[in-house]
């Protein structure tokens, strides 16, 4: 009998012992989970700005059904059917809250008196809520990937991954998710027209109900403009500057605006047509009502599904790419349980970092894409143009500069270092104390270090400069001087990282061999030669770790900026940290910050990979 295992043996076995097939039809099910995901991302993106256009006509309703109850109509209920027909239904105050819909109230009442719920439009009918041209060609994708799985159980075994199989996934995935792009990227447009054209159509009715133009603009709750006032947008309330320099520079604003209705008009009657306009080089849908201006930043740029649709497009791609990687280990059951057993070990660590690191890392990279602010409901998609205004933007690249000044002190420390690491090597406790005291500094709170040596360097009670003058010297500006400044933050960082540094010297200079300094000496060599010769070589790996590690931490200085100096004396000590800080937390520009953060870690990888480019040579000590 032969002593190979079946399971293990390098002939392939028909039908891979069931495994195959499983595991295959395992990858049809995960890539028609994978699309699923594409297309329920691309429906659900839609289906929520269907929900947020519906909410926003519904404000439009309840401020026109207030003007009506104002105006004397017994329900208020006129102007609400003439906007929205039968999508509307005005109910009891105690029937709100659920779904799209507004609160109305009485003139001078504190509590609702209705609540006014709007259907979300479905021009399409139920079709319309799903890609339809994206769902064929993700059902054609699933089902050839199905007769592949199928045709396992009639092929033997094979070892090679299934490339074939894999880019016809990936391929069907991107094209999946580019279709039900395009399709909501248009739903979402024309939901944009919509809604600022039903805006143009509740001011109307506003109008025709007897209210002034500036009340009736109110009602549709968008930001607008007369005519008269777009000559001067930087004096404008609601409306965007740009967006009221480019419809003053519109060939159509200057012509004859049409007189408003005198009447309400009926449901039939279409809403005033809406037009996109270009306005600091974003799209904005516009319509106008008399010499009232509307305008309406659209749907596709608040609610932009490409990056949702891409983040899960790579999901399906990896889902698909990981099981198809199990298929090609069905032919060695041991390595597949091996595998599947160090997935599962693996998965607690995995989520860990998904959750606490990846996910942030991805989120931030979101929020660099994006307008976004704490208090903005729906962030504006402006893709790459926070990268590329901040490559024109002075004061960023003045803190880049002022960090890579301040990262000058890296090579200061890591000598002075070495130097005290020689000094105190040995045993006696004289050298134990001194160790311990130069260390002391490196395990401190940074905030407490700050404050202390603030309180030295002040110009007025500081004990430093009191020192310099009982010594018939003049006092120096530490830190209200840009020339002095950054230098004395260089300084105390020198203080605060020599005691680490030398730690790690110390056990780079215990792990070299002292058989290397007794041939140097018979070979005569003296201190200088020794150390030239045998300490420095001894020592490159430590002098690379503490080099990189030390730079990196000099890019993410912090601490000593905010509580000593806040970025001044005139910007001087504006670092990079610091800069994205406050333009996050002080100035609410988040999207900013976060395009900061990224250019930052670019800063540092560049920085990183050219020590392992030219300083780890990672050749063998002679």
């Amino acid at each position: 009998m032969s002593g190979a295992r079946p399971a293990e043996s390098g002939e392939p076995k028909p039908g891979g012992g069931g495994r195959q097939p499983m595991l295959a039809a395992g990858a049809a099910v995960g890539l028609a989970v994978g699309l699923g995901l594409v297309l329920a991302v691309a429906a659900g993106r839609v289906e929520g700005a269907r929900v947020a256009a519906a909410t926003a006509e519904a404000r439009m309703a309840a401020a026109l059904w207030e003007h009506g109850r104002e105006a004397g109509e017994a329900d208020g209920g006129q102007a609400v059917r003439g906007l929205l027909g039968a999508r509307a239904t005005v109910g009891g105050a105690t029937s709100g809250g659920a779904g799209a819909g507004a609160y109305g109230y009485e003139a001078g009442a504190l509590e609702p008196a209705v609540w006014i719920a709007v259907a979300p439009r479905r021009e399409g009918g139920r079709r319309g809520t799903v890609p339809a041209t994206a769902a064929v060609i993700a059902l054609a994708g699933v089902a050839l990937v199905s007769g592949w799985a199928a045709s396992r159980r009639r092929r033997p075994v094979r070892r090679r991954y299934p490339a074939g199989v894999a880019l016809l996934s990936v391929g069907c995935i991107a094209l999946t998710a580019i279709t039900a792009g395009r399709w909501a990227d248009r739903e979402l447009r024309s939901l944009s027209a919509v809604t600022v054209a039903q805006g143009a159509r509740a001011v109307e009715l506003a109008l025709a109900a007897g209210a002034d133009p500036a009340n009736a603009a109110r009602v549709a709750h968008l930001p607008w403009a007369r005519d008269a006032s777009l000559a001067f947008p930087d004096t404008q309330w609601t409306m965007p500057a740009e967006v009221a320099t480019a419809l003053a520079e519109s060939p159509t604003t200057a012509s004859a605006a049409p007189p408003a209705p005198a009447v309400a008009p009926s449901p039939a009657v279409a809403a005033p047509p809406a037009r996109v306009i270009e306005a600091g080089g974003i799209s904005w849908h516009t319509a106008r009502t008399g010499d009232i201006h509307l305008a309406l930043l659209g749907y596709e740029r608040t609610a932009s599904p490409a990056l949702p649709l891409a983040a899960a497009g790579a999901f399906a791609a990896l889902l698909v790419a990981l099981i198809l990687h199990l298929v090609q280990l069905a032919a060695r059951p041991r390595t597949l349980r091996r595998t599947l057993s160090a997935w599962g070990l693996l998965a607690p660590a995995a989520a860990l970092i998904l959750t606490f690191t990846l996910g942030p890392l991805l989120f931030s990279l979101w929020i660099s894409l994006h307008e976004w602010r704490l208090i903005d409901p729906a962030p504006l998609f402006l893709g790459l143009d926070n990268y590329a205004a901040l490559l024109s933007n002075p004061a960023w690249w003045s803190a880049i500069g002022n960090t890579a000044l301040f990262t000058l002190h890296v090579p200061a420390a890591m000598a002075l270092a070495l130097a005290l690491a020689l000094l105190t090597q040995g045993s006696r406790r004289a050298l134990r104390w001194a160790r311990l005291a130069l260390f002391l500094p490196g395990i401190t709170s940074v905030a407490a270090i700050a404050v202390v040596w603030k309180w030295l360097l002040s110009d007025q009670y500081g004990l430093l400069n009191r020192a310099l003058e009982r010594s018939g010297l003049t006092s120096i500006p530490w830190l209200t001087s840009p020339d002095t400044a950054l230098v004395s933050l260089m300084m105390i960082g020198i203080w605060m990282v020599v005691g680490y540094q030398m730690v790690v010297f110390q056990a780079g200079l215990a792990a070299i061999p002292r058989d290397w300094y007794d041939a140097a000496r018979v070979d005569g060599a003296g201190p200088w030669q020794r150390f030239r010769h045998v300490t420095l070589p001894g020592l490159r790996h430590t002098l690379f770790f503490v080099l990189v590690t030390s730079v990196i931490g000099s890019f993410q200085v912090f601490g000593l900026v905010y509580v000593m100096t806040e970025g001044g004396p005139l910007g001087a000590t504006d670092v990079a940290v610091y800069h994205i800080y406050r333009e996050a937390w002080e100035f609410l520009r988040f999207g900013n910050a976060a395009a900061m953060s990224w250019l930052l870690f670019a800063v540092v990888f560049i920085a990183t990979w050219l020590h392992f480019r030219f300083l780890d040579t990672r050749r063998a000590h002679a």
